[in-house]
């Protein structure tokens, strides 16, 4: 309010002397306002007296008393004291600086990976799940030196589940399980698949099922097709043979609705059933039957009601998932007397399995079923 009215006061004065002091606490614009009402008197004095106007050129000299002088060193002092600062990036902690690493480090060993740089790529997607173990131990307030190491597995103890590693952890895992199928090391596929099966078990990582179940099928995929098509390099099929059964096999019991470390009878069931069809496809009749029969006691039906000799009505289920499952195992079951040609057999699965009512299955297994039931119905060439 000072500053507004000295600058009235000194807008109106034009024809009298202006040297006098400037109010106190107008500071700088008050002195601006001075300087140029100062002019504008000289400007008008000169013109009366005939002179030459002052280009904008001149440079002019304005007089000033030693307050002025002061109040303007103050006011700089104060300008160049003040320092401005972001309370909102002060409110922010720093926990975003490690999540930013962890994620440059496994982004630059994908590009090391797709350069061809295979062994460097392994080291940094290493060196992600010891960051990030690192950071999960600081953050619980454990000494990283003296704690206990949780990067490996125990040899003499299959699963358990790893502490302190996260979701960052879980994808290098993984992506390391990429590198060694592809490689076909059999030894290095089982150490880090049961690194990844650990980590996905731990409450730490909190995984979530979606890209647990992704994740998993992805493998189950890989080996599967390594299965059934081998890369040329491969001198024999069985080695890739054997690294598709110790996956099923590790997975299944790593997802065990009992006694796995990361109890999912949804995945476990599923597992089994490509494990199932994988049997089928590698003429392992034997365990195929073992399989088909843990799937049946797990869906709550007896173990021999799809048998040609049993005479158990299965038309009858409490829901549909039941059912649907029960339509599921069916289908392997008659791909099973399909290529054992047991013919008795395959015609009572077959009814069995049409007599479902309440079940809502995949297309697939439906033409599957009737696929087979068909050339059961031309086979004896009655038309």
């Amino acid at each position: 309010l000072g500053c507004l009215a000295e600058a009235g006061r000194l807008a109106s004065a034009t024809g009298r002397d202006l040297k006098g002091t400037v109010t106190a606490g107008t500071g700088h614009w008050a002195l601006r306002l001075r300087r140029r009402a100062t002019r504008r008197t000289r400007y008008e004095d000169t013109a009366k007296d005939g002179g030459e106007r002052m280009s904008d050129s001149e440079e002019y000299e304005y007089e000033y008393d030693e307050s002025d002088q002061e109040q303007m060193d103050a006011d700089t002092a104060e300008e160049e004291s003040f320092q401005y600062t972001d309370d909102e990036g002060e409110s922010q902690p720093n926990e975003d600086d490690g999540e930013v690493a962890l994620e440059n480090a496994y982004y630059n060993a994908k590009g090391e990976r797709d350069a061809g740089e295979m062994d460097e790529a392994k080291a940094t997607f290493e060196s992600v799940v010891r960051m990030e173990t690192n950071q999960n131990k600081k953050a619980a307030g454990v000494d990283v030196d003296t704690a206990e190491d949780d990067m490996d597995v125990d040899e003499g103890r299959k699963f358990k589940a790893l502490k302190y590693h996260g979701s960052w952890s879980y994808k290098a895992i993984k992506q390391l399980v990429k590198l060694h199928i592809r490689a076909l090391d059999g030894k290095s596929v089982m150490k880090d698949y049961t690194r990844m099966l650990c980590v996905a078990g731990s409450p730490d990582a909190a995984i979530s099922p979606n890209a647990l179940e992704k994740g998993v099928n992805g493998m189950l995929d890989r080996v599967s097709n390594i299965m059934t098509n081998p890369p040329s390099d491969v001198a024999s099929d069985s080695s890739a043979h054997t690294l598709a059964r110790d996956v099923y096999d590790l997975t299944i019991e790593a997802f065990h609705p009992k006694t796995g470390v990361s109890p999912n009878e949804r995945l476990w069931f599923k597992t089994n059933l490509k494990y199932g069809q994988l049997l089928y496809e590698m003429n392992e009749t034997a365990r195929l039957r073992s399989v088909i029969k843990d799937l049946l006691v797990a869906s709550g039906q007896p173990a021999d009601i799809l048998d040609g000799s049993s005479s158990m009505d299965i038309s009858s289920s409490d829901n549909s998932t039941s059912g649907t499952q029960l339509m599921e195992i069916a289908a392997l079951q008659i791909q099973l007397y399909s290529k054992l040609k047991d013919t008795k057999s395959l015609r009572a699965c077959y009814y069995k399995a049409m007599s479902v009512k309440n079940a809502v299955p995949h297309p697939r297994t439906i033409a599957l079923i009737q696929e087979i039931g068909g050339k059961m119905h031309a086979s004896p060439r009655n038309f």
